[in-house]
């Protein structure tokens, strides 16, 4: 029986990081006008979908082996930075990007998510009590495989 151990990850790091972006919003509104409230939301919006795709991508592969978790985790984490890279290169050859977001919101909105998303997800984690190692889940083929003690004694 596996259980579900991404969702309550996935939950614990997007209630904190939801209230830090409502706040980096509203503060950069008031401070930067029209111009920080696009910046700020942008910036939020991208932390929580580069963030979120990367348990929902690990949700998706959770019942498999732990190979392959690690694969999708690691596979996933580099295309999500190739992906932002590139969004960045983008958004930051544009002309007059500047007229419409700004900047310095959109940097602060994204280092809060950032922490905030980082540190909802490690206070779940600690609070789910996971064991380093569980000796009764063995994988299905593991199980079916006859052992006999002369296996490799010759």
């Amino acid at each position: 029986m596996t259980t579900d151990r991404v969702t309550p990850l996935l939950r614990g790091a997007l209630l904190p990081t939801l209230a830090v972006a409502v706040l980096a919003i509203a503060a950069s509104t008031v401070l930067a006008g029209v111009r920080g409230l696009t910046g700020a939301l942008l910036g939020a919006v991208v932390v929580i979908t580069f963030s979120g795709g990367g348990l929902l991508a690990l949700r998706a592969v959770r019942q498999m082996y732990p190979e392959v978790v690690l694969l999708v985790a690691v596979g996933s984490y580099f295309l999500r930075v190739a992906i932002f890279g590139v969004l960045l290169a983008l958004v930051g050859s544009l002309d007059g990007v500047d007229e419409i977001v700004n900047r310095m919101a959109t940097a602060l909105t994204v280092l809060a998510c950032v922490v905030a998303w980082l540190a909802g997800e490690l206070r779940t984690f600690v609070r789910m009590r996971v064991p380093l190692y569980d000796l009764d889940e063995r994988p299905a083929r593991a199980e079916s495989a006859p052992t006999t003690p002369s296996d490799g004694a010759s």
